[in-house]
């Protein structure tokens, strides 16, 4: 009920849904014309219990200090996920949202292929279900790198089918799950607190939660 009534409370007072198109914020067609428009359909959708399994494994970790932390969210859809992340230890002052489209100003217009952010920016970067719409894995993976801090936490999780299948977009980004995106990050993967690549009928879960290592770099 929150959350259906702070989206129309935006929407009485003029925030309008606002999105990224090719040319002009998106340079990906792929990104523009197939993703963006398949979220804007399922603008509406809350996925409480998958946000909440991660949050969980994050207040699992010793130590850790959620409402200390300065996060990127990316992708949210709406503003459920913030609101999860808030009512579980996030200080919604330090959370900053991006998607390709928004109807709230807790939402900024942005592709995660160019991040409008100083380096070394944040303490967390969470993706939760995004990244393998990317049809250019490596760039967003170099952008995450680049605005979070040495010792930084990343959070990544997302869903991929069995080897050599394809998805809804033709694509099988990540066919091999966590092992494909820490890859990626190469020698900037820390400690690993969490990897997982869990298999129901075909299709997989995948989630990993690791300090990233950037130990020559300075923040701004």
């Amino acid at each position: 009920m929150r959350f259906h009534s702070r989206r129309l409370y935006w929407r009485l007072t003029g925030h309008g849904l606002k999105q990224l198109v090719k040319g002009d914020g998106v340079e990906s067609g792929f990104v523009a014309e197939q993703v963006l428009p398949y979220n804007l359909g399922n603008i509406n959708i809350i996925n409480r219990g998958r946000t909440e399994r991660i949050i969980a494994l994050l207040r699992s970790i010793r130590g850790l200090k959620l409402r200390a932390l300065n996060t990127l969210v990316v992708g949210p859809r709406n503003e459920a996920e913030l609101m999860l992340l808030s009512s579980y230890g996030f200080d919604p002052a330090k959370l900053t949202a991006i998607d390709l489209f928004s109807y709230s100003p807790a939402v900024r217009l942005m592709d995660m292929h160019d991040l409008k952010f100083a380096d070394g920016h944040f303490d967390a970067v969470y993706s939760a279900f995004v990244i393998t719409y990317s049809d250019d894995i490596p760039k967003a993976v170099a952008e995450t790198i680049r605005v979070a801090r040495d010792g930084a936490l990343v959070i990544f999780a997302f869903e991929h089918l069995t080897e050599g299948a394809g998805n809804r977009f033709g694509k099988n980004n990540l066919g091999s799950g966590p092992d494909d995106l820490l890859a990626l990050f190469g020698d900037r993967v820390g400690h690993v607190f969490w990897k997982e690549d869990f298999e129901s009928e075909g299709r997989f879960t995948s989630s990993v939660v690791f300090r990233l290592s950037k130990p020559n770099s300075v923040a701004h």
